[in-house]
């Protein structure tokens, strides 16, 4: 079997593959990486580990300490590049695009090679244009809803949020739905604003554990991978054949 592993700024997504089958998926938080191997249950058979990390080494060592006792799996870390499987990076350093990104463009784009945009609503919401070439046409990154929101928290004093719907755009009725909404609604509107600059359409997919509430929001269509970096990930370790 083979145990890629998304590691994310908050969380750890991991899935487990047999031949071309998923047999076992789920994520841990990052100082819950220890207990990872309990949720894979018992008896399993790994071959190699691929991974995509935006975390630094210390993390990338904290995996490898994970599976110090089988000292011949190989541990794999994707990485950004120039191009892949027609795939082609803006950057004039493709290596300083973050793997997460790179890798979400990859699955998002090369199954139908149509222009296509990837928002990845997590931590941060990163836009990403691909043409139908494969090329990179630009993005953005913004701060994301959970950030938003802990910045707010951290700043006002007065302002707490409850249980307050996290989900709507009209105008709130309270502090705490106005800015909700709030938060929402600049999110969907950077995006709204970000497809009207872009020339020509582009297919939207959207990912992340904000993803499926920002394409509510946007309601210009579009699908919900939910992990689509895992997918990426699959499609570059077996294109590398690690």
């Amino acid at each position: 079997m083979i145990l890629l592993l998304d590691v994310g700024n908050t969380r750890i997504k991991w899935r487990l593959m047999q031949d071309h089958r998923v047999v076992g998926e789920g994520f841990v938080l990052r100082a819950e990486l220890s207990e990872l191997p309990a949720r894979l249950g018992p008896g399993v058979d790994l071959q190699a580990v691929w991974v995509s990390s935006v975390a630094g080494p210390d993390m990338a060592e904290q995996i490898r300490q994970l599976f110090a006792d089988r000292a011949r799996l190989p541990i794999w870390f994707a990485g950004s590049s120039a191009s892949v499987m027609g795939l082609r990076n803006s950057y004039a350093d493709p290596s300083r695009m973050g793997v997460d990104r790179w890798l979400a463009m990859l699955a998002a784009w090369h199954p139908t090679q149509q222009p296509v945009c990837i928002l990845d609503a997590g931590s941060a919401l990163t836009i990403d244009f691909v043409d139908g070439g494969g090329a990179h046409v630009g993005g953005y990154i913004i701060p994301g809803l959970s950030l938003m929101e802990r910045a707010l928290l951290q700043d006002t004093d007065r302002v707490r949020f409850g249980d307050a719907a996290r989900d709507r755009l009209d105008p709130g009725t309270s502090t705490e739905s106005a800015v909700l909404n709030g938060l929402l609604l600049s999110q969907a509107g950077a995006v709204a604003l970000a497809l009207d600059r872009i020339e020509g359409e582009f297919d939207l997919v959207f990912t992340g554990g904000d993803g499926a509430a920002l394409c509510a929001a946007v309601g210009r269509g579009g699908q919900f991978s939910e992990n689509l970096v895992l997918d990426g990930l699959l499609l570059l370790g077996r294109e590398a054949a690690v």
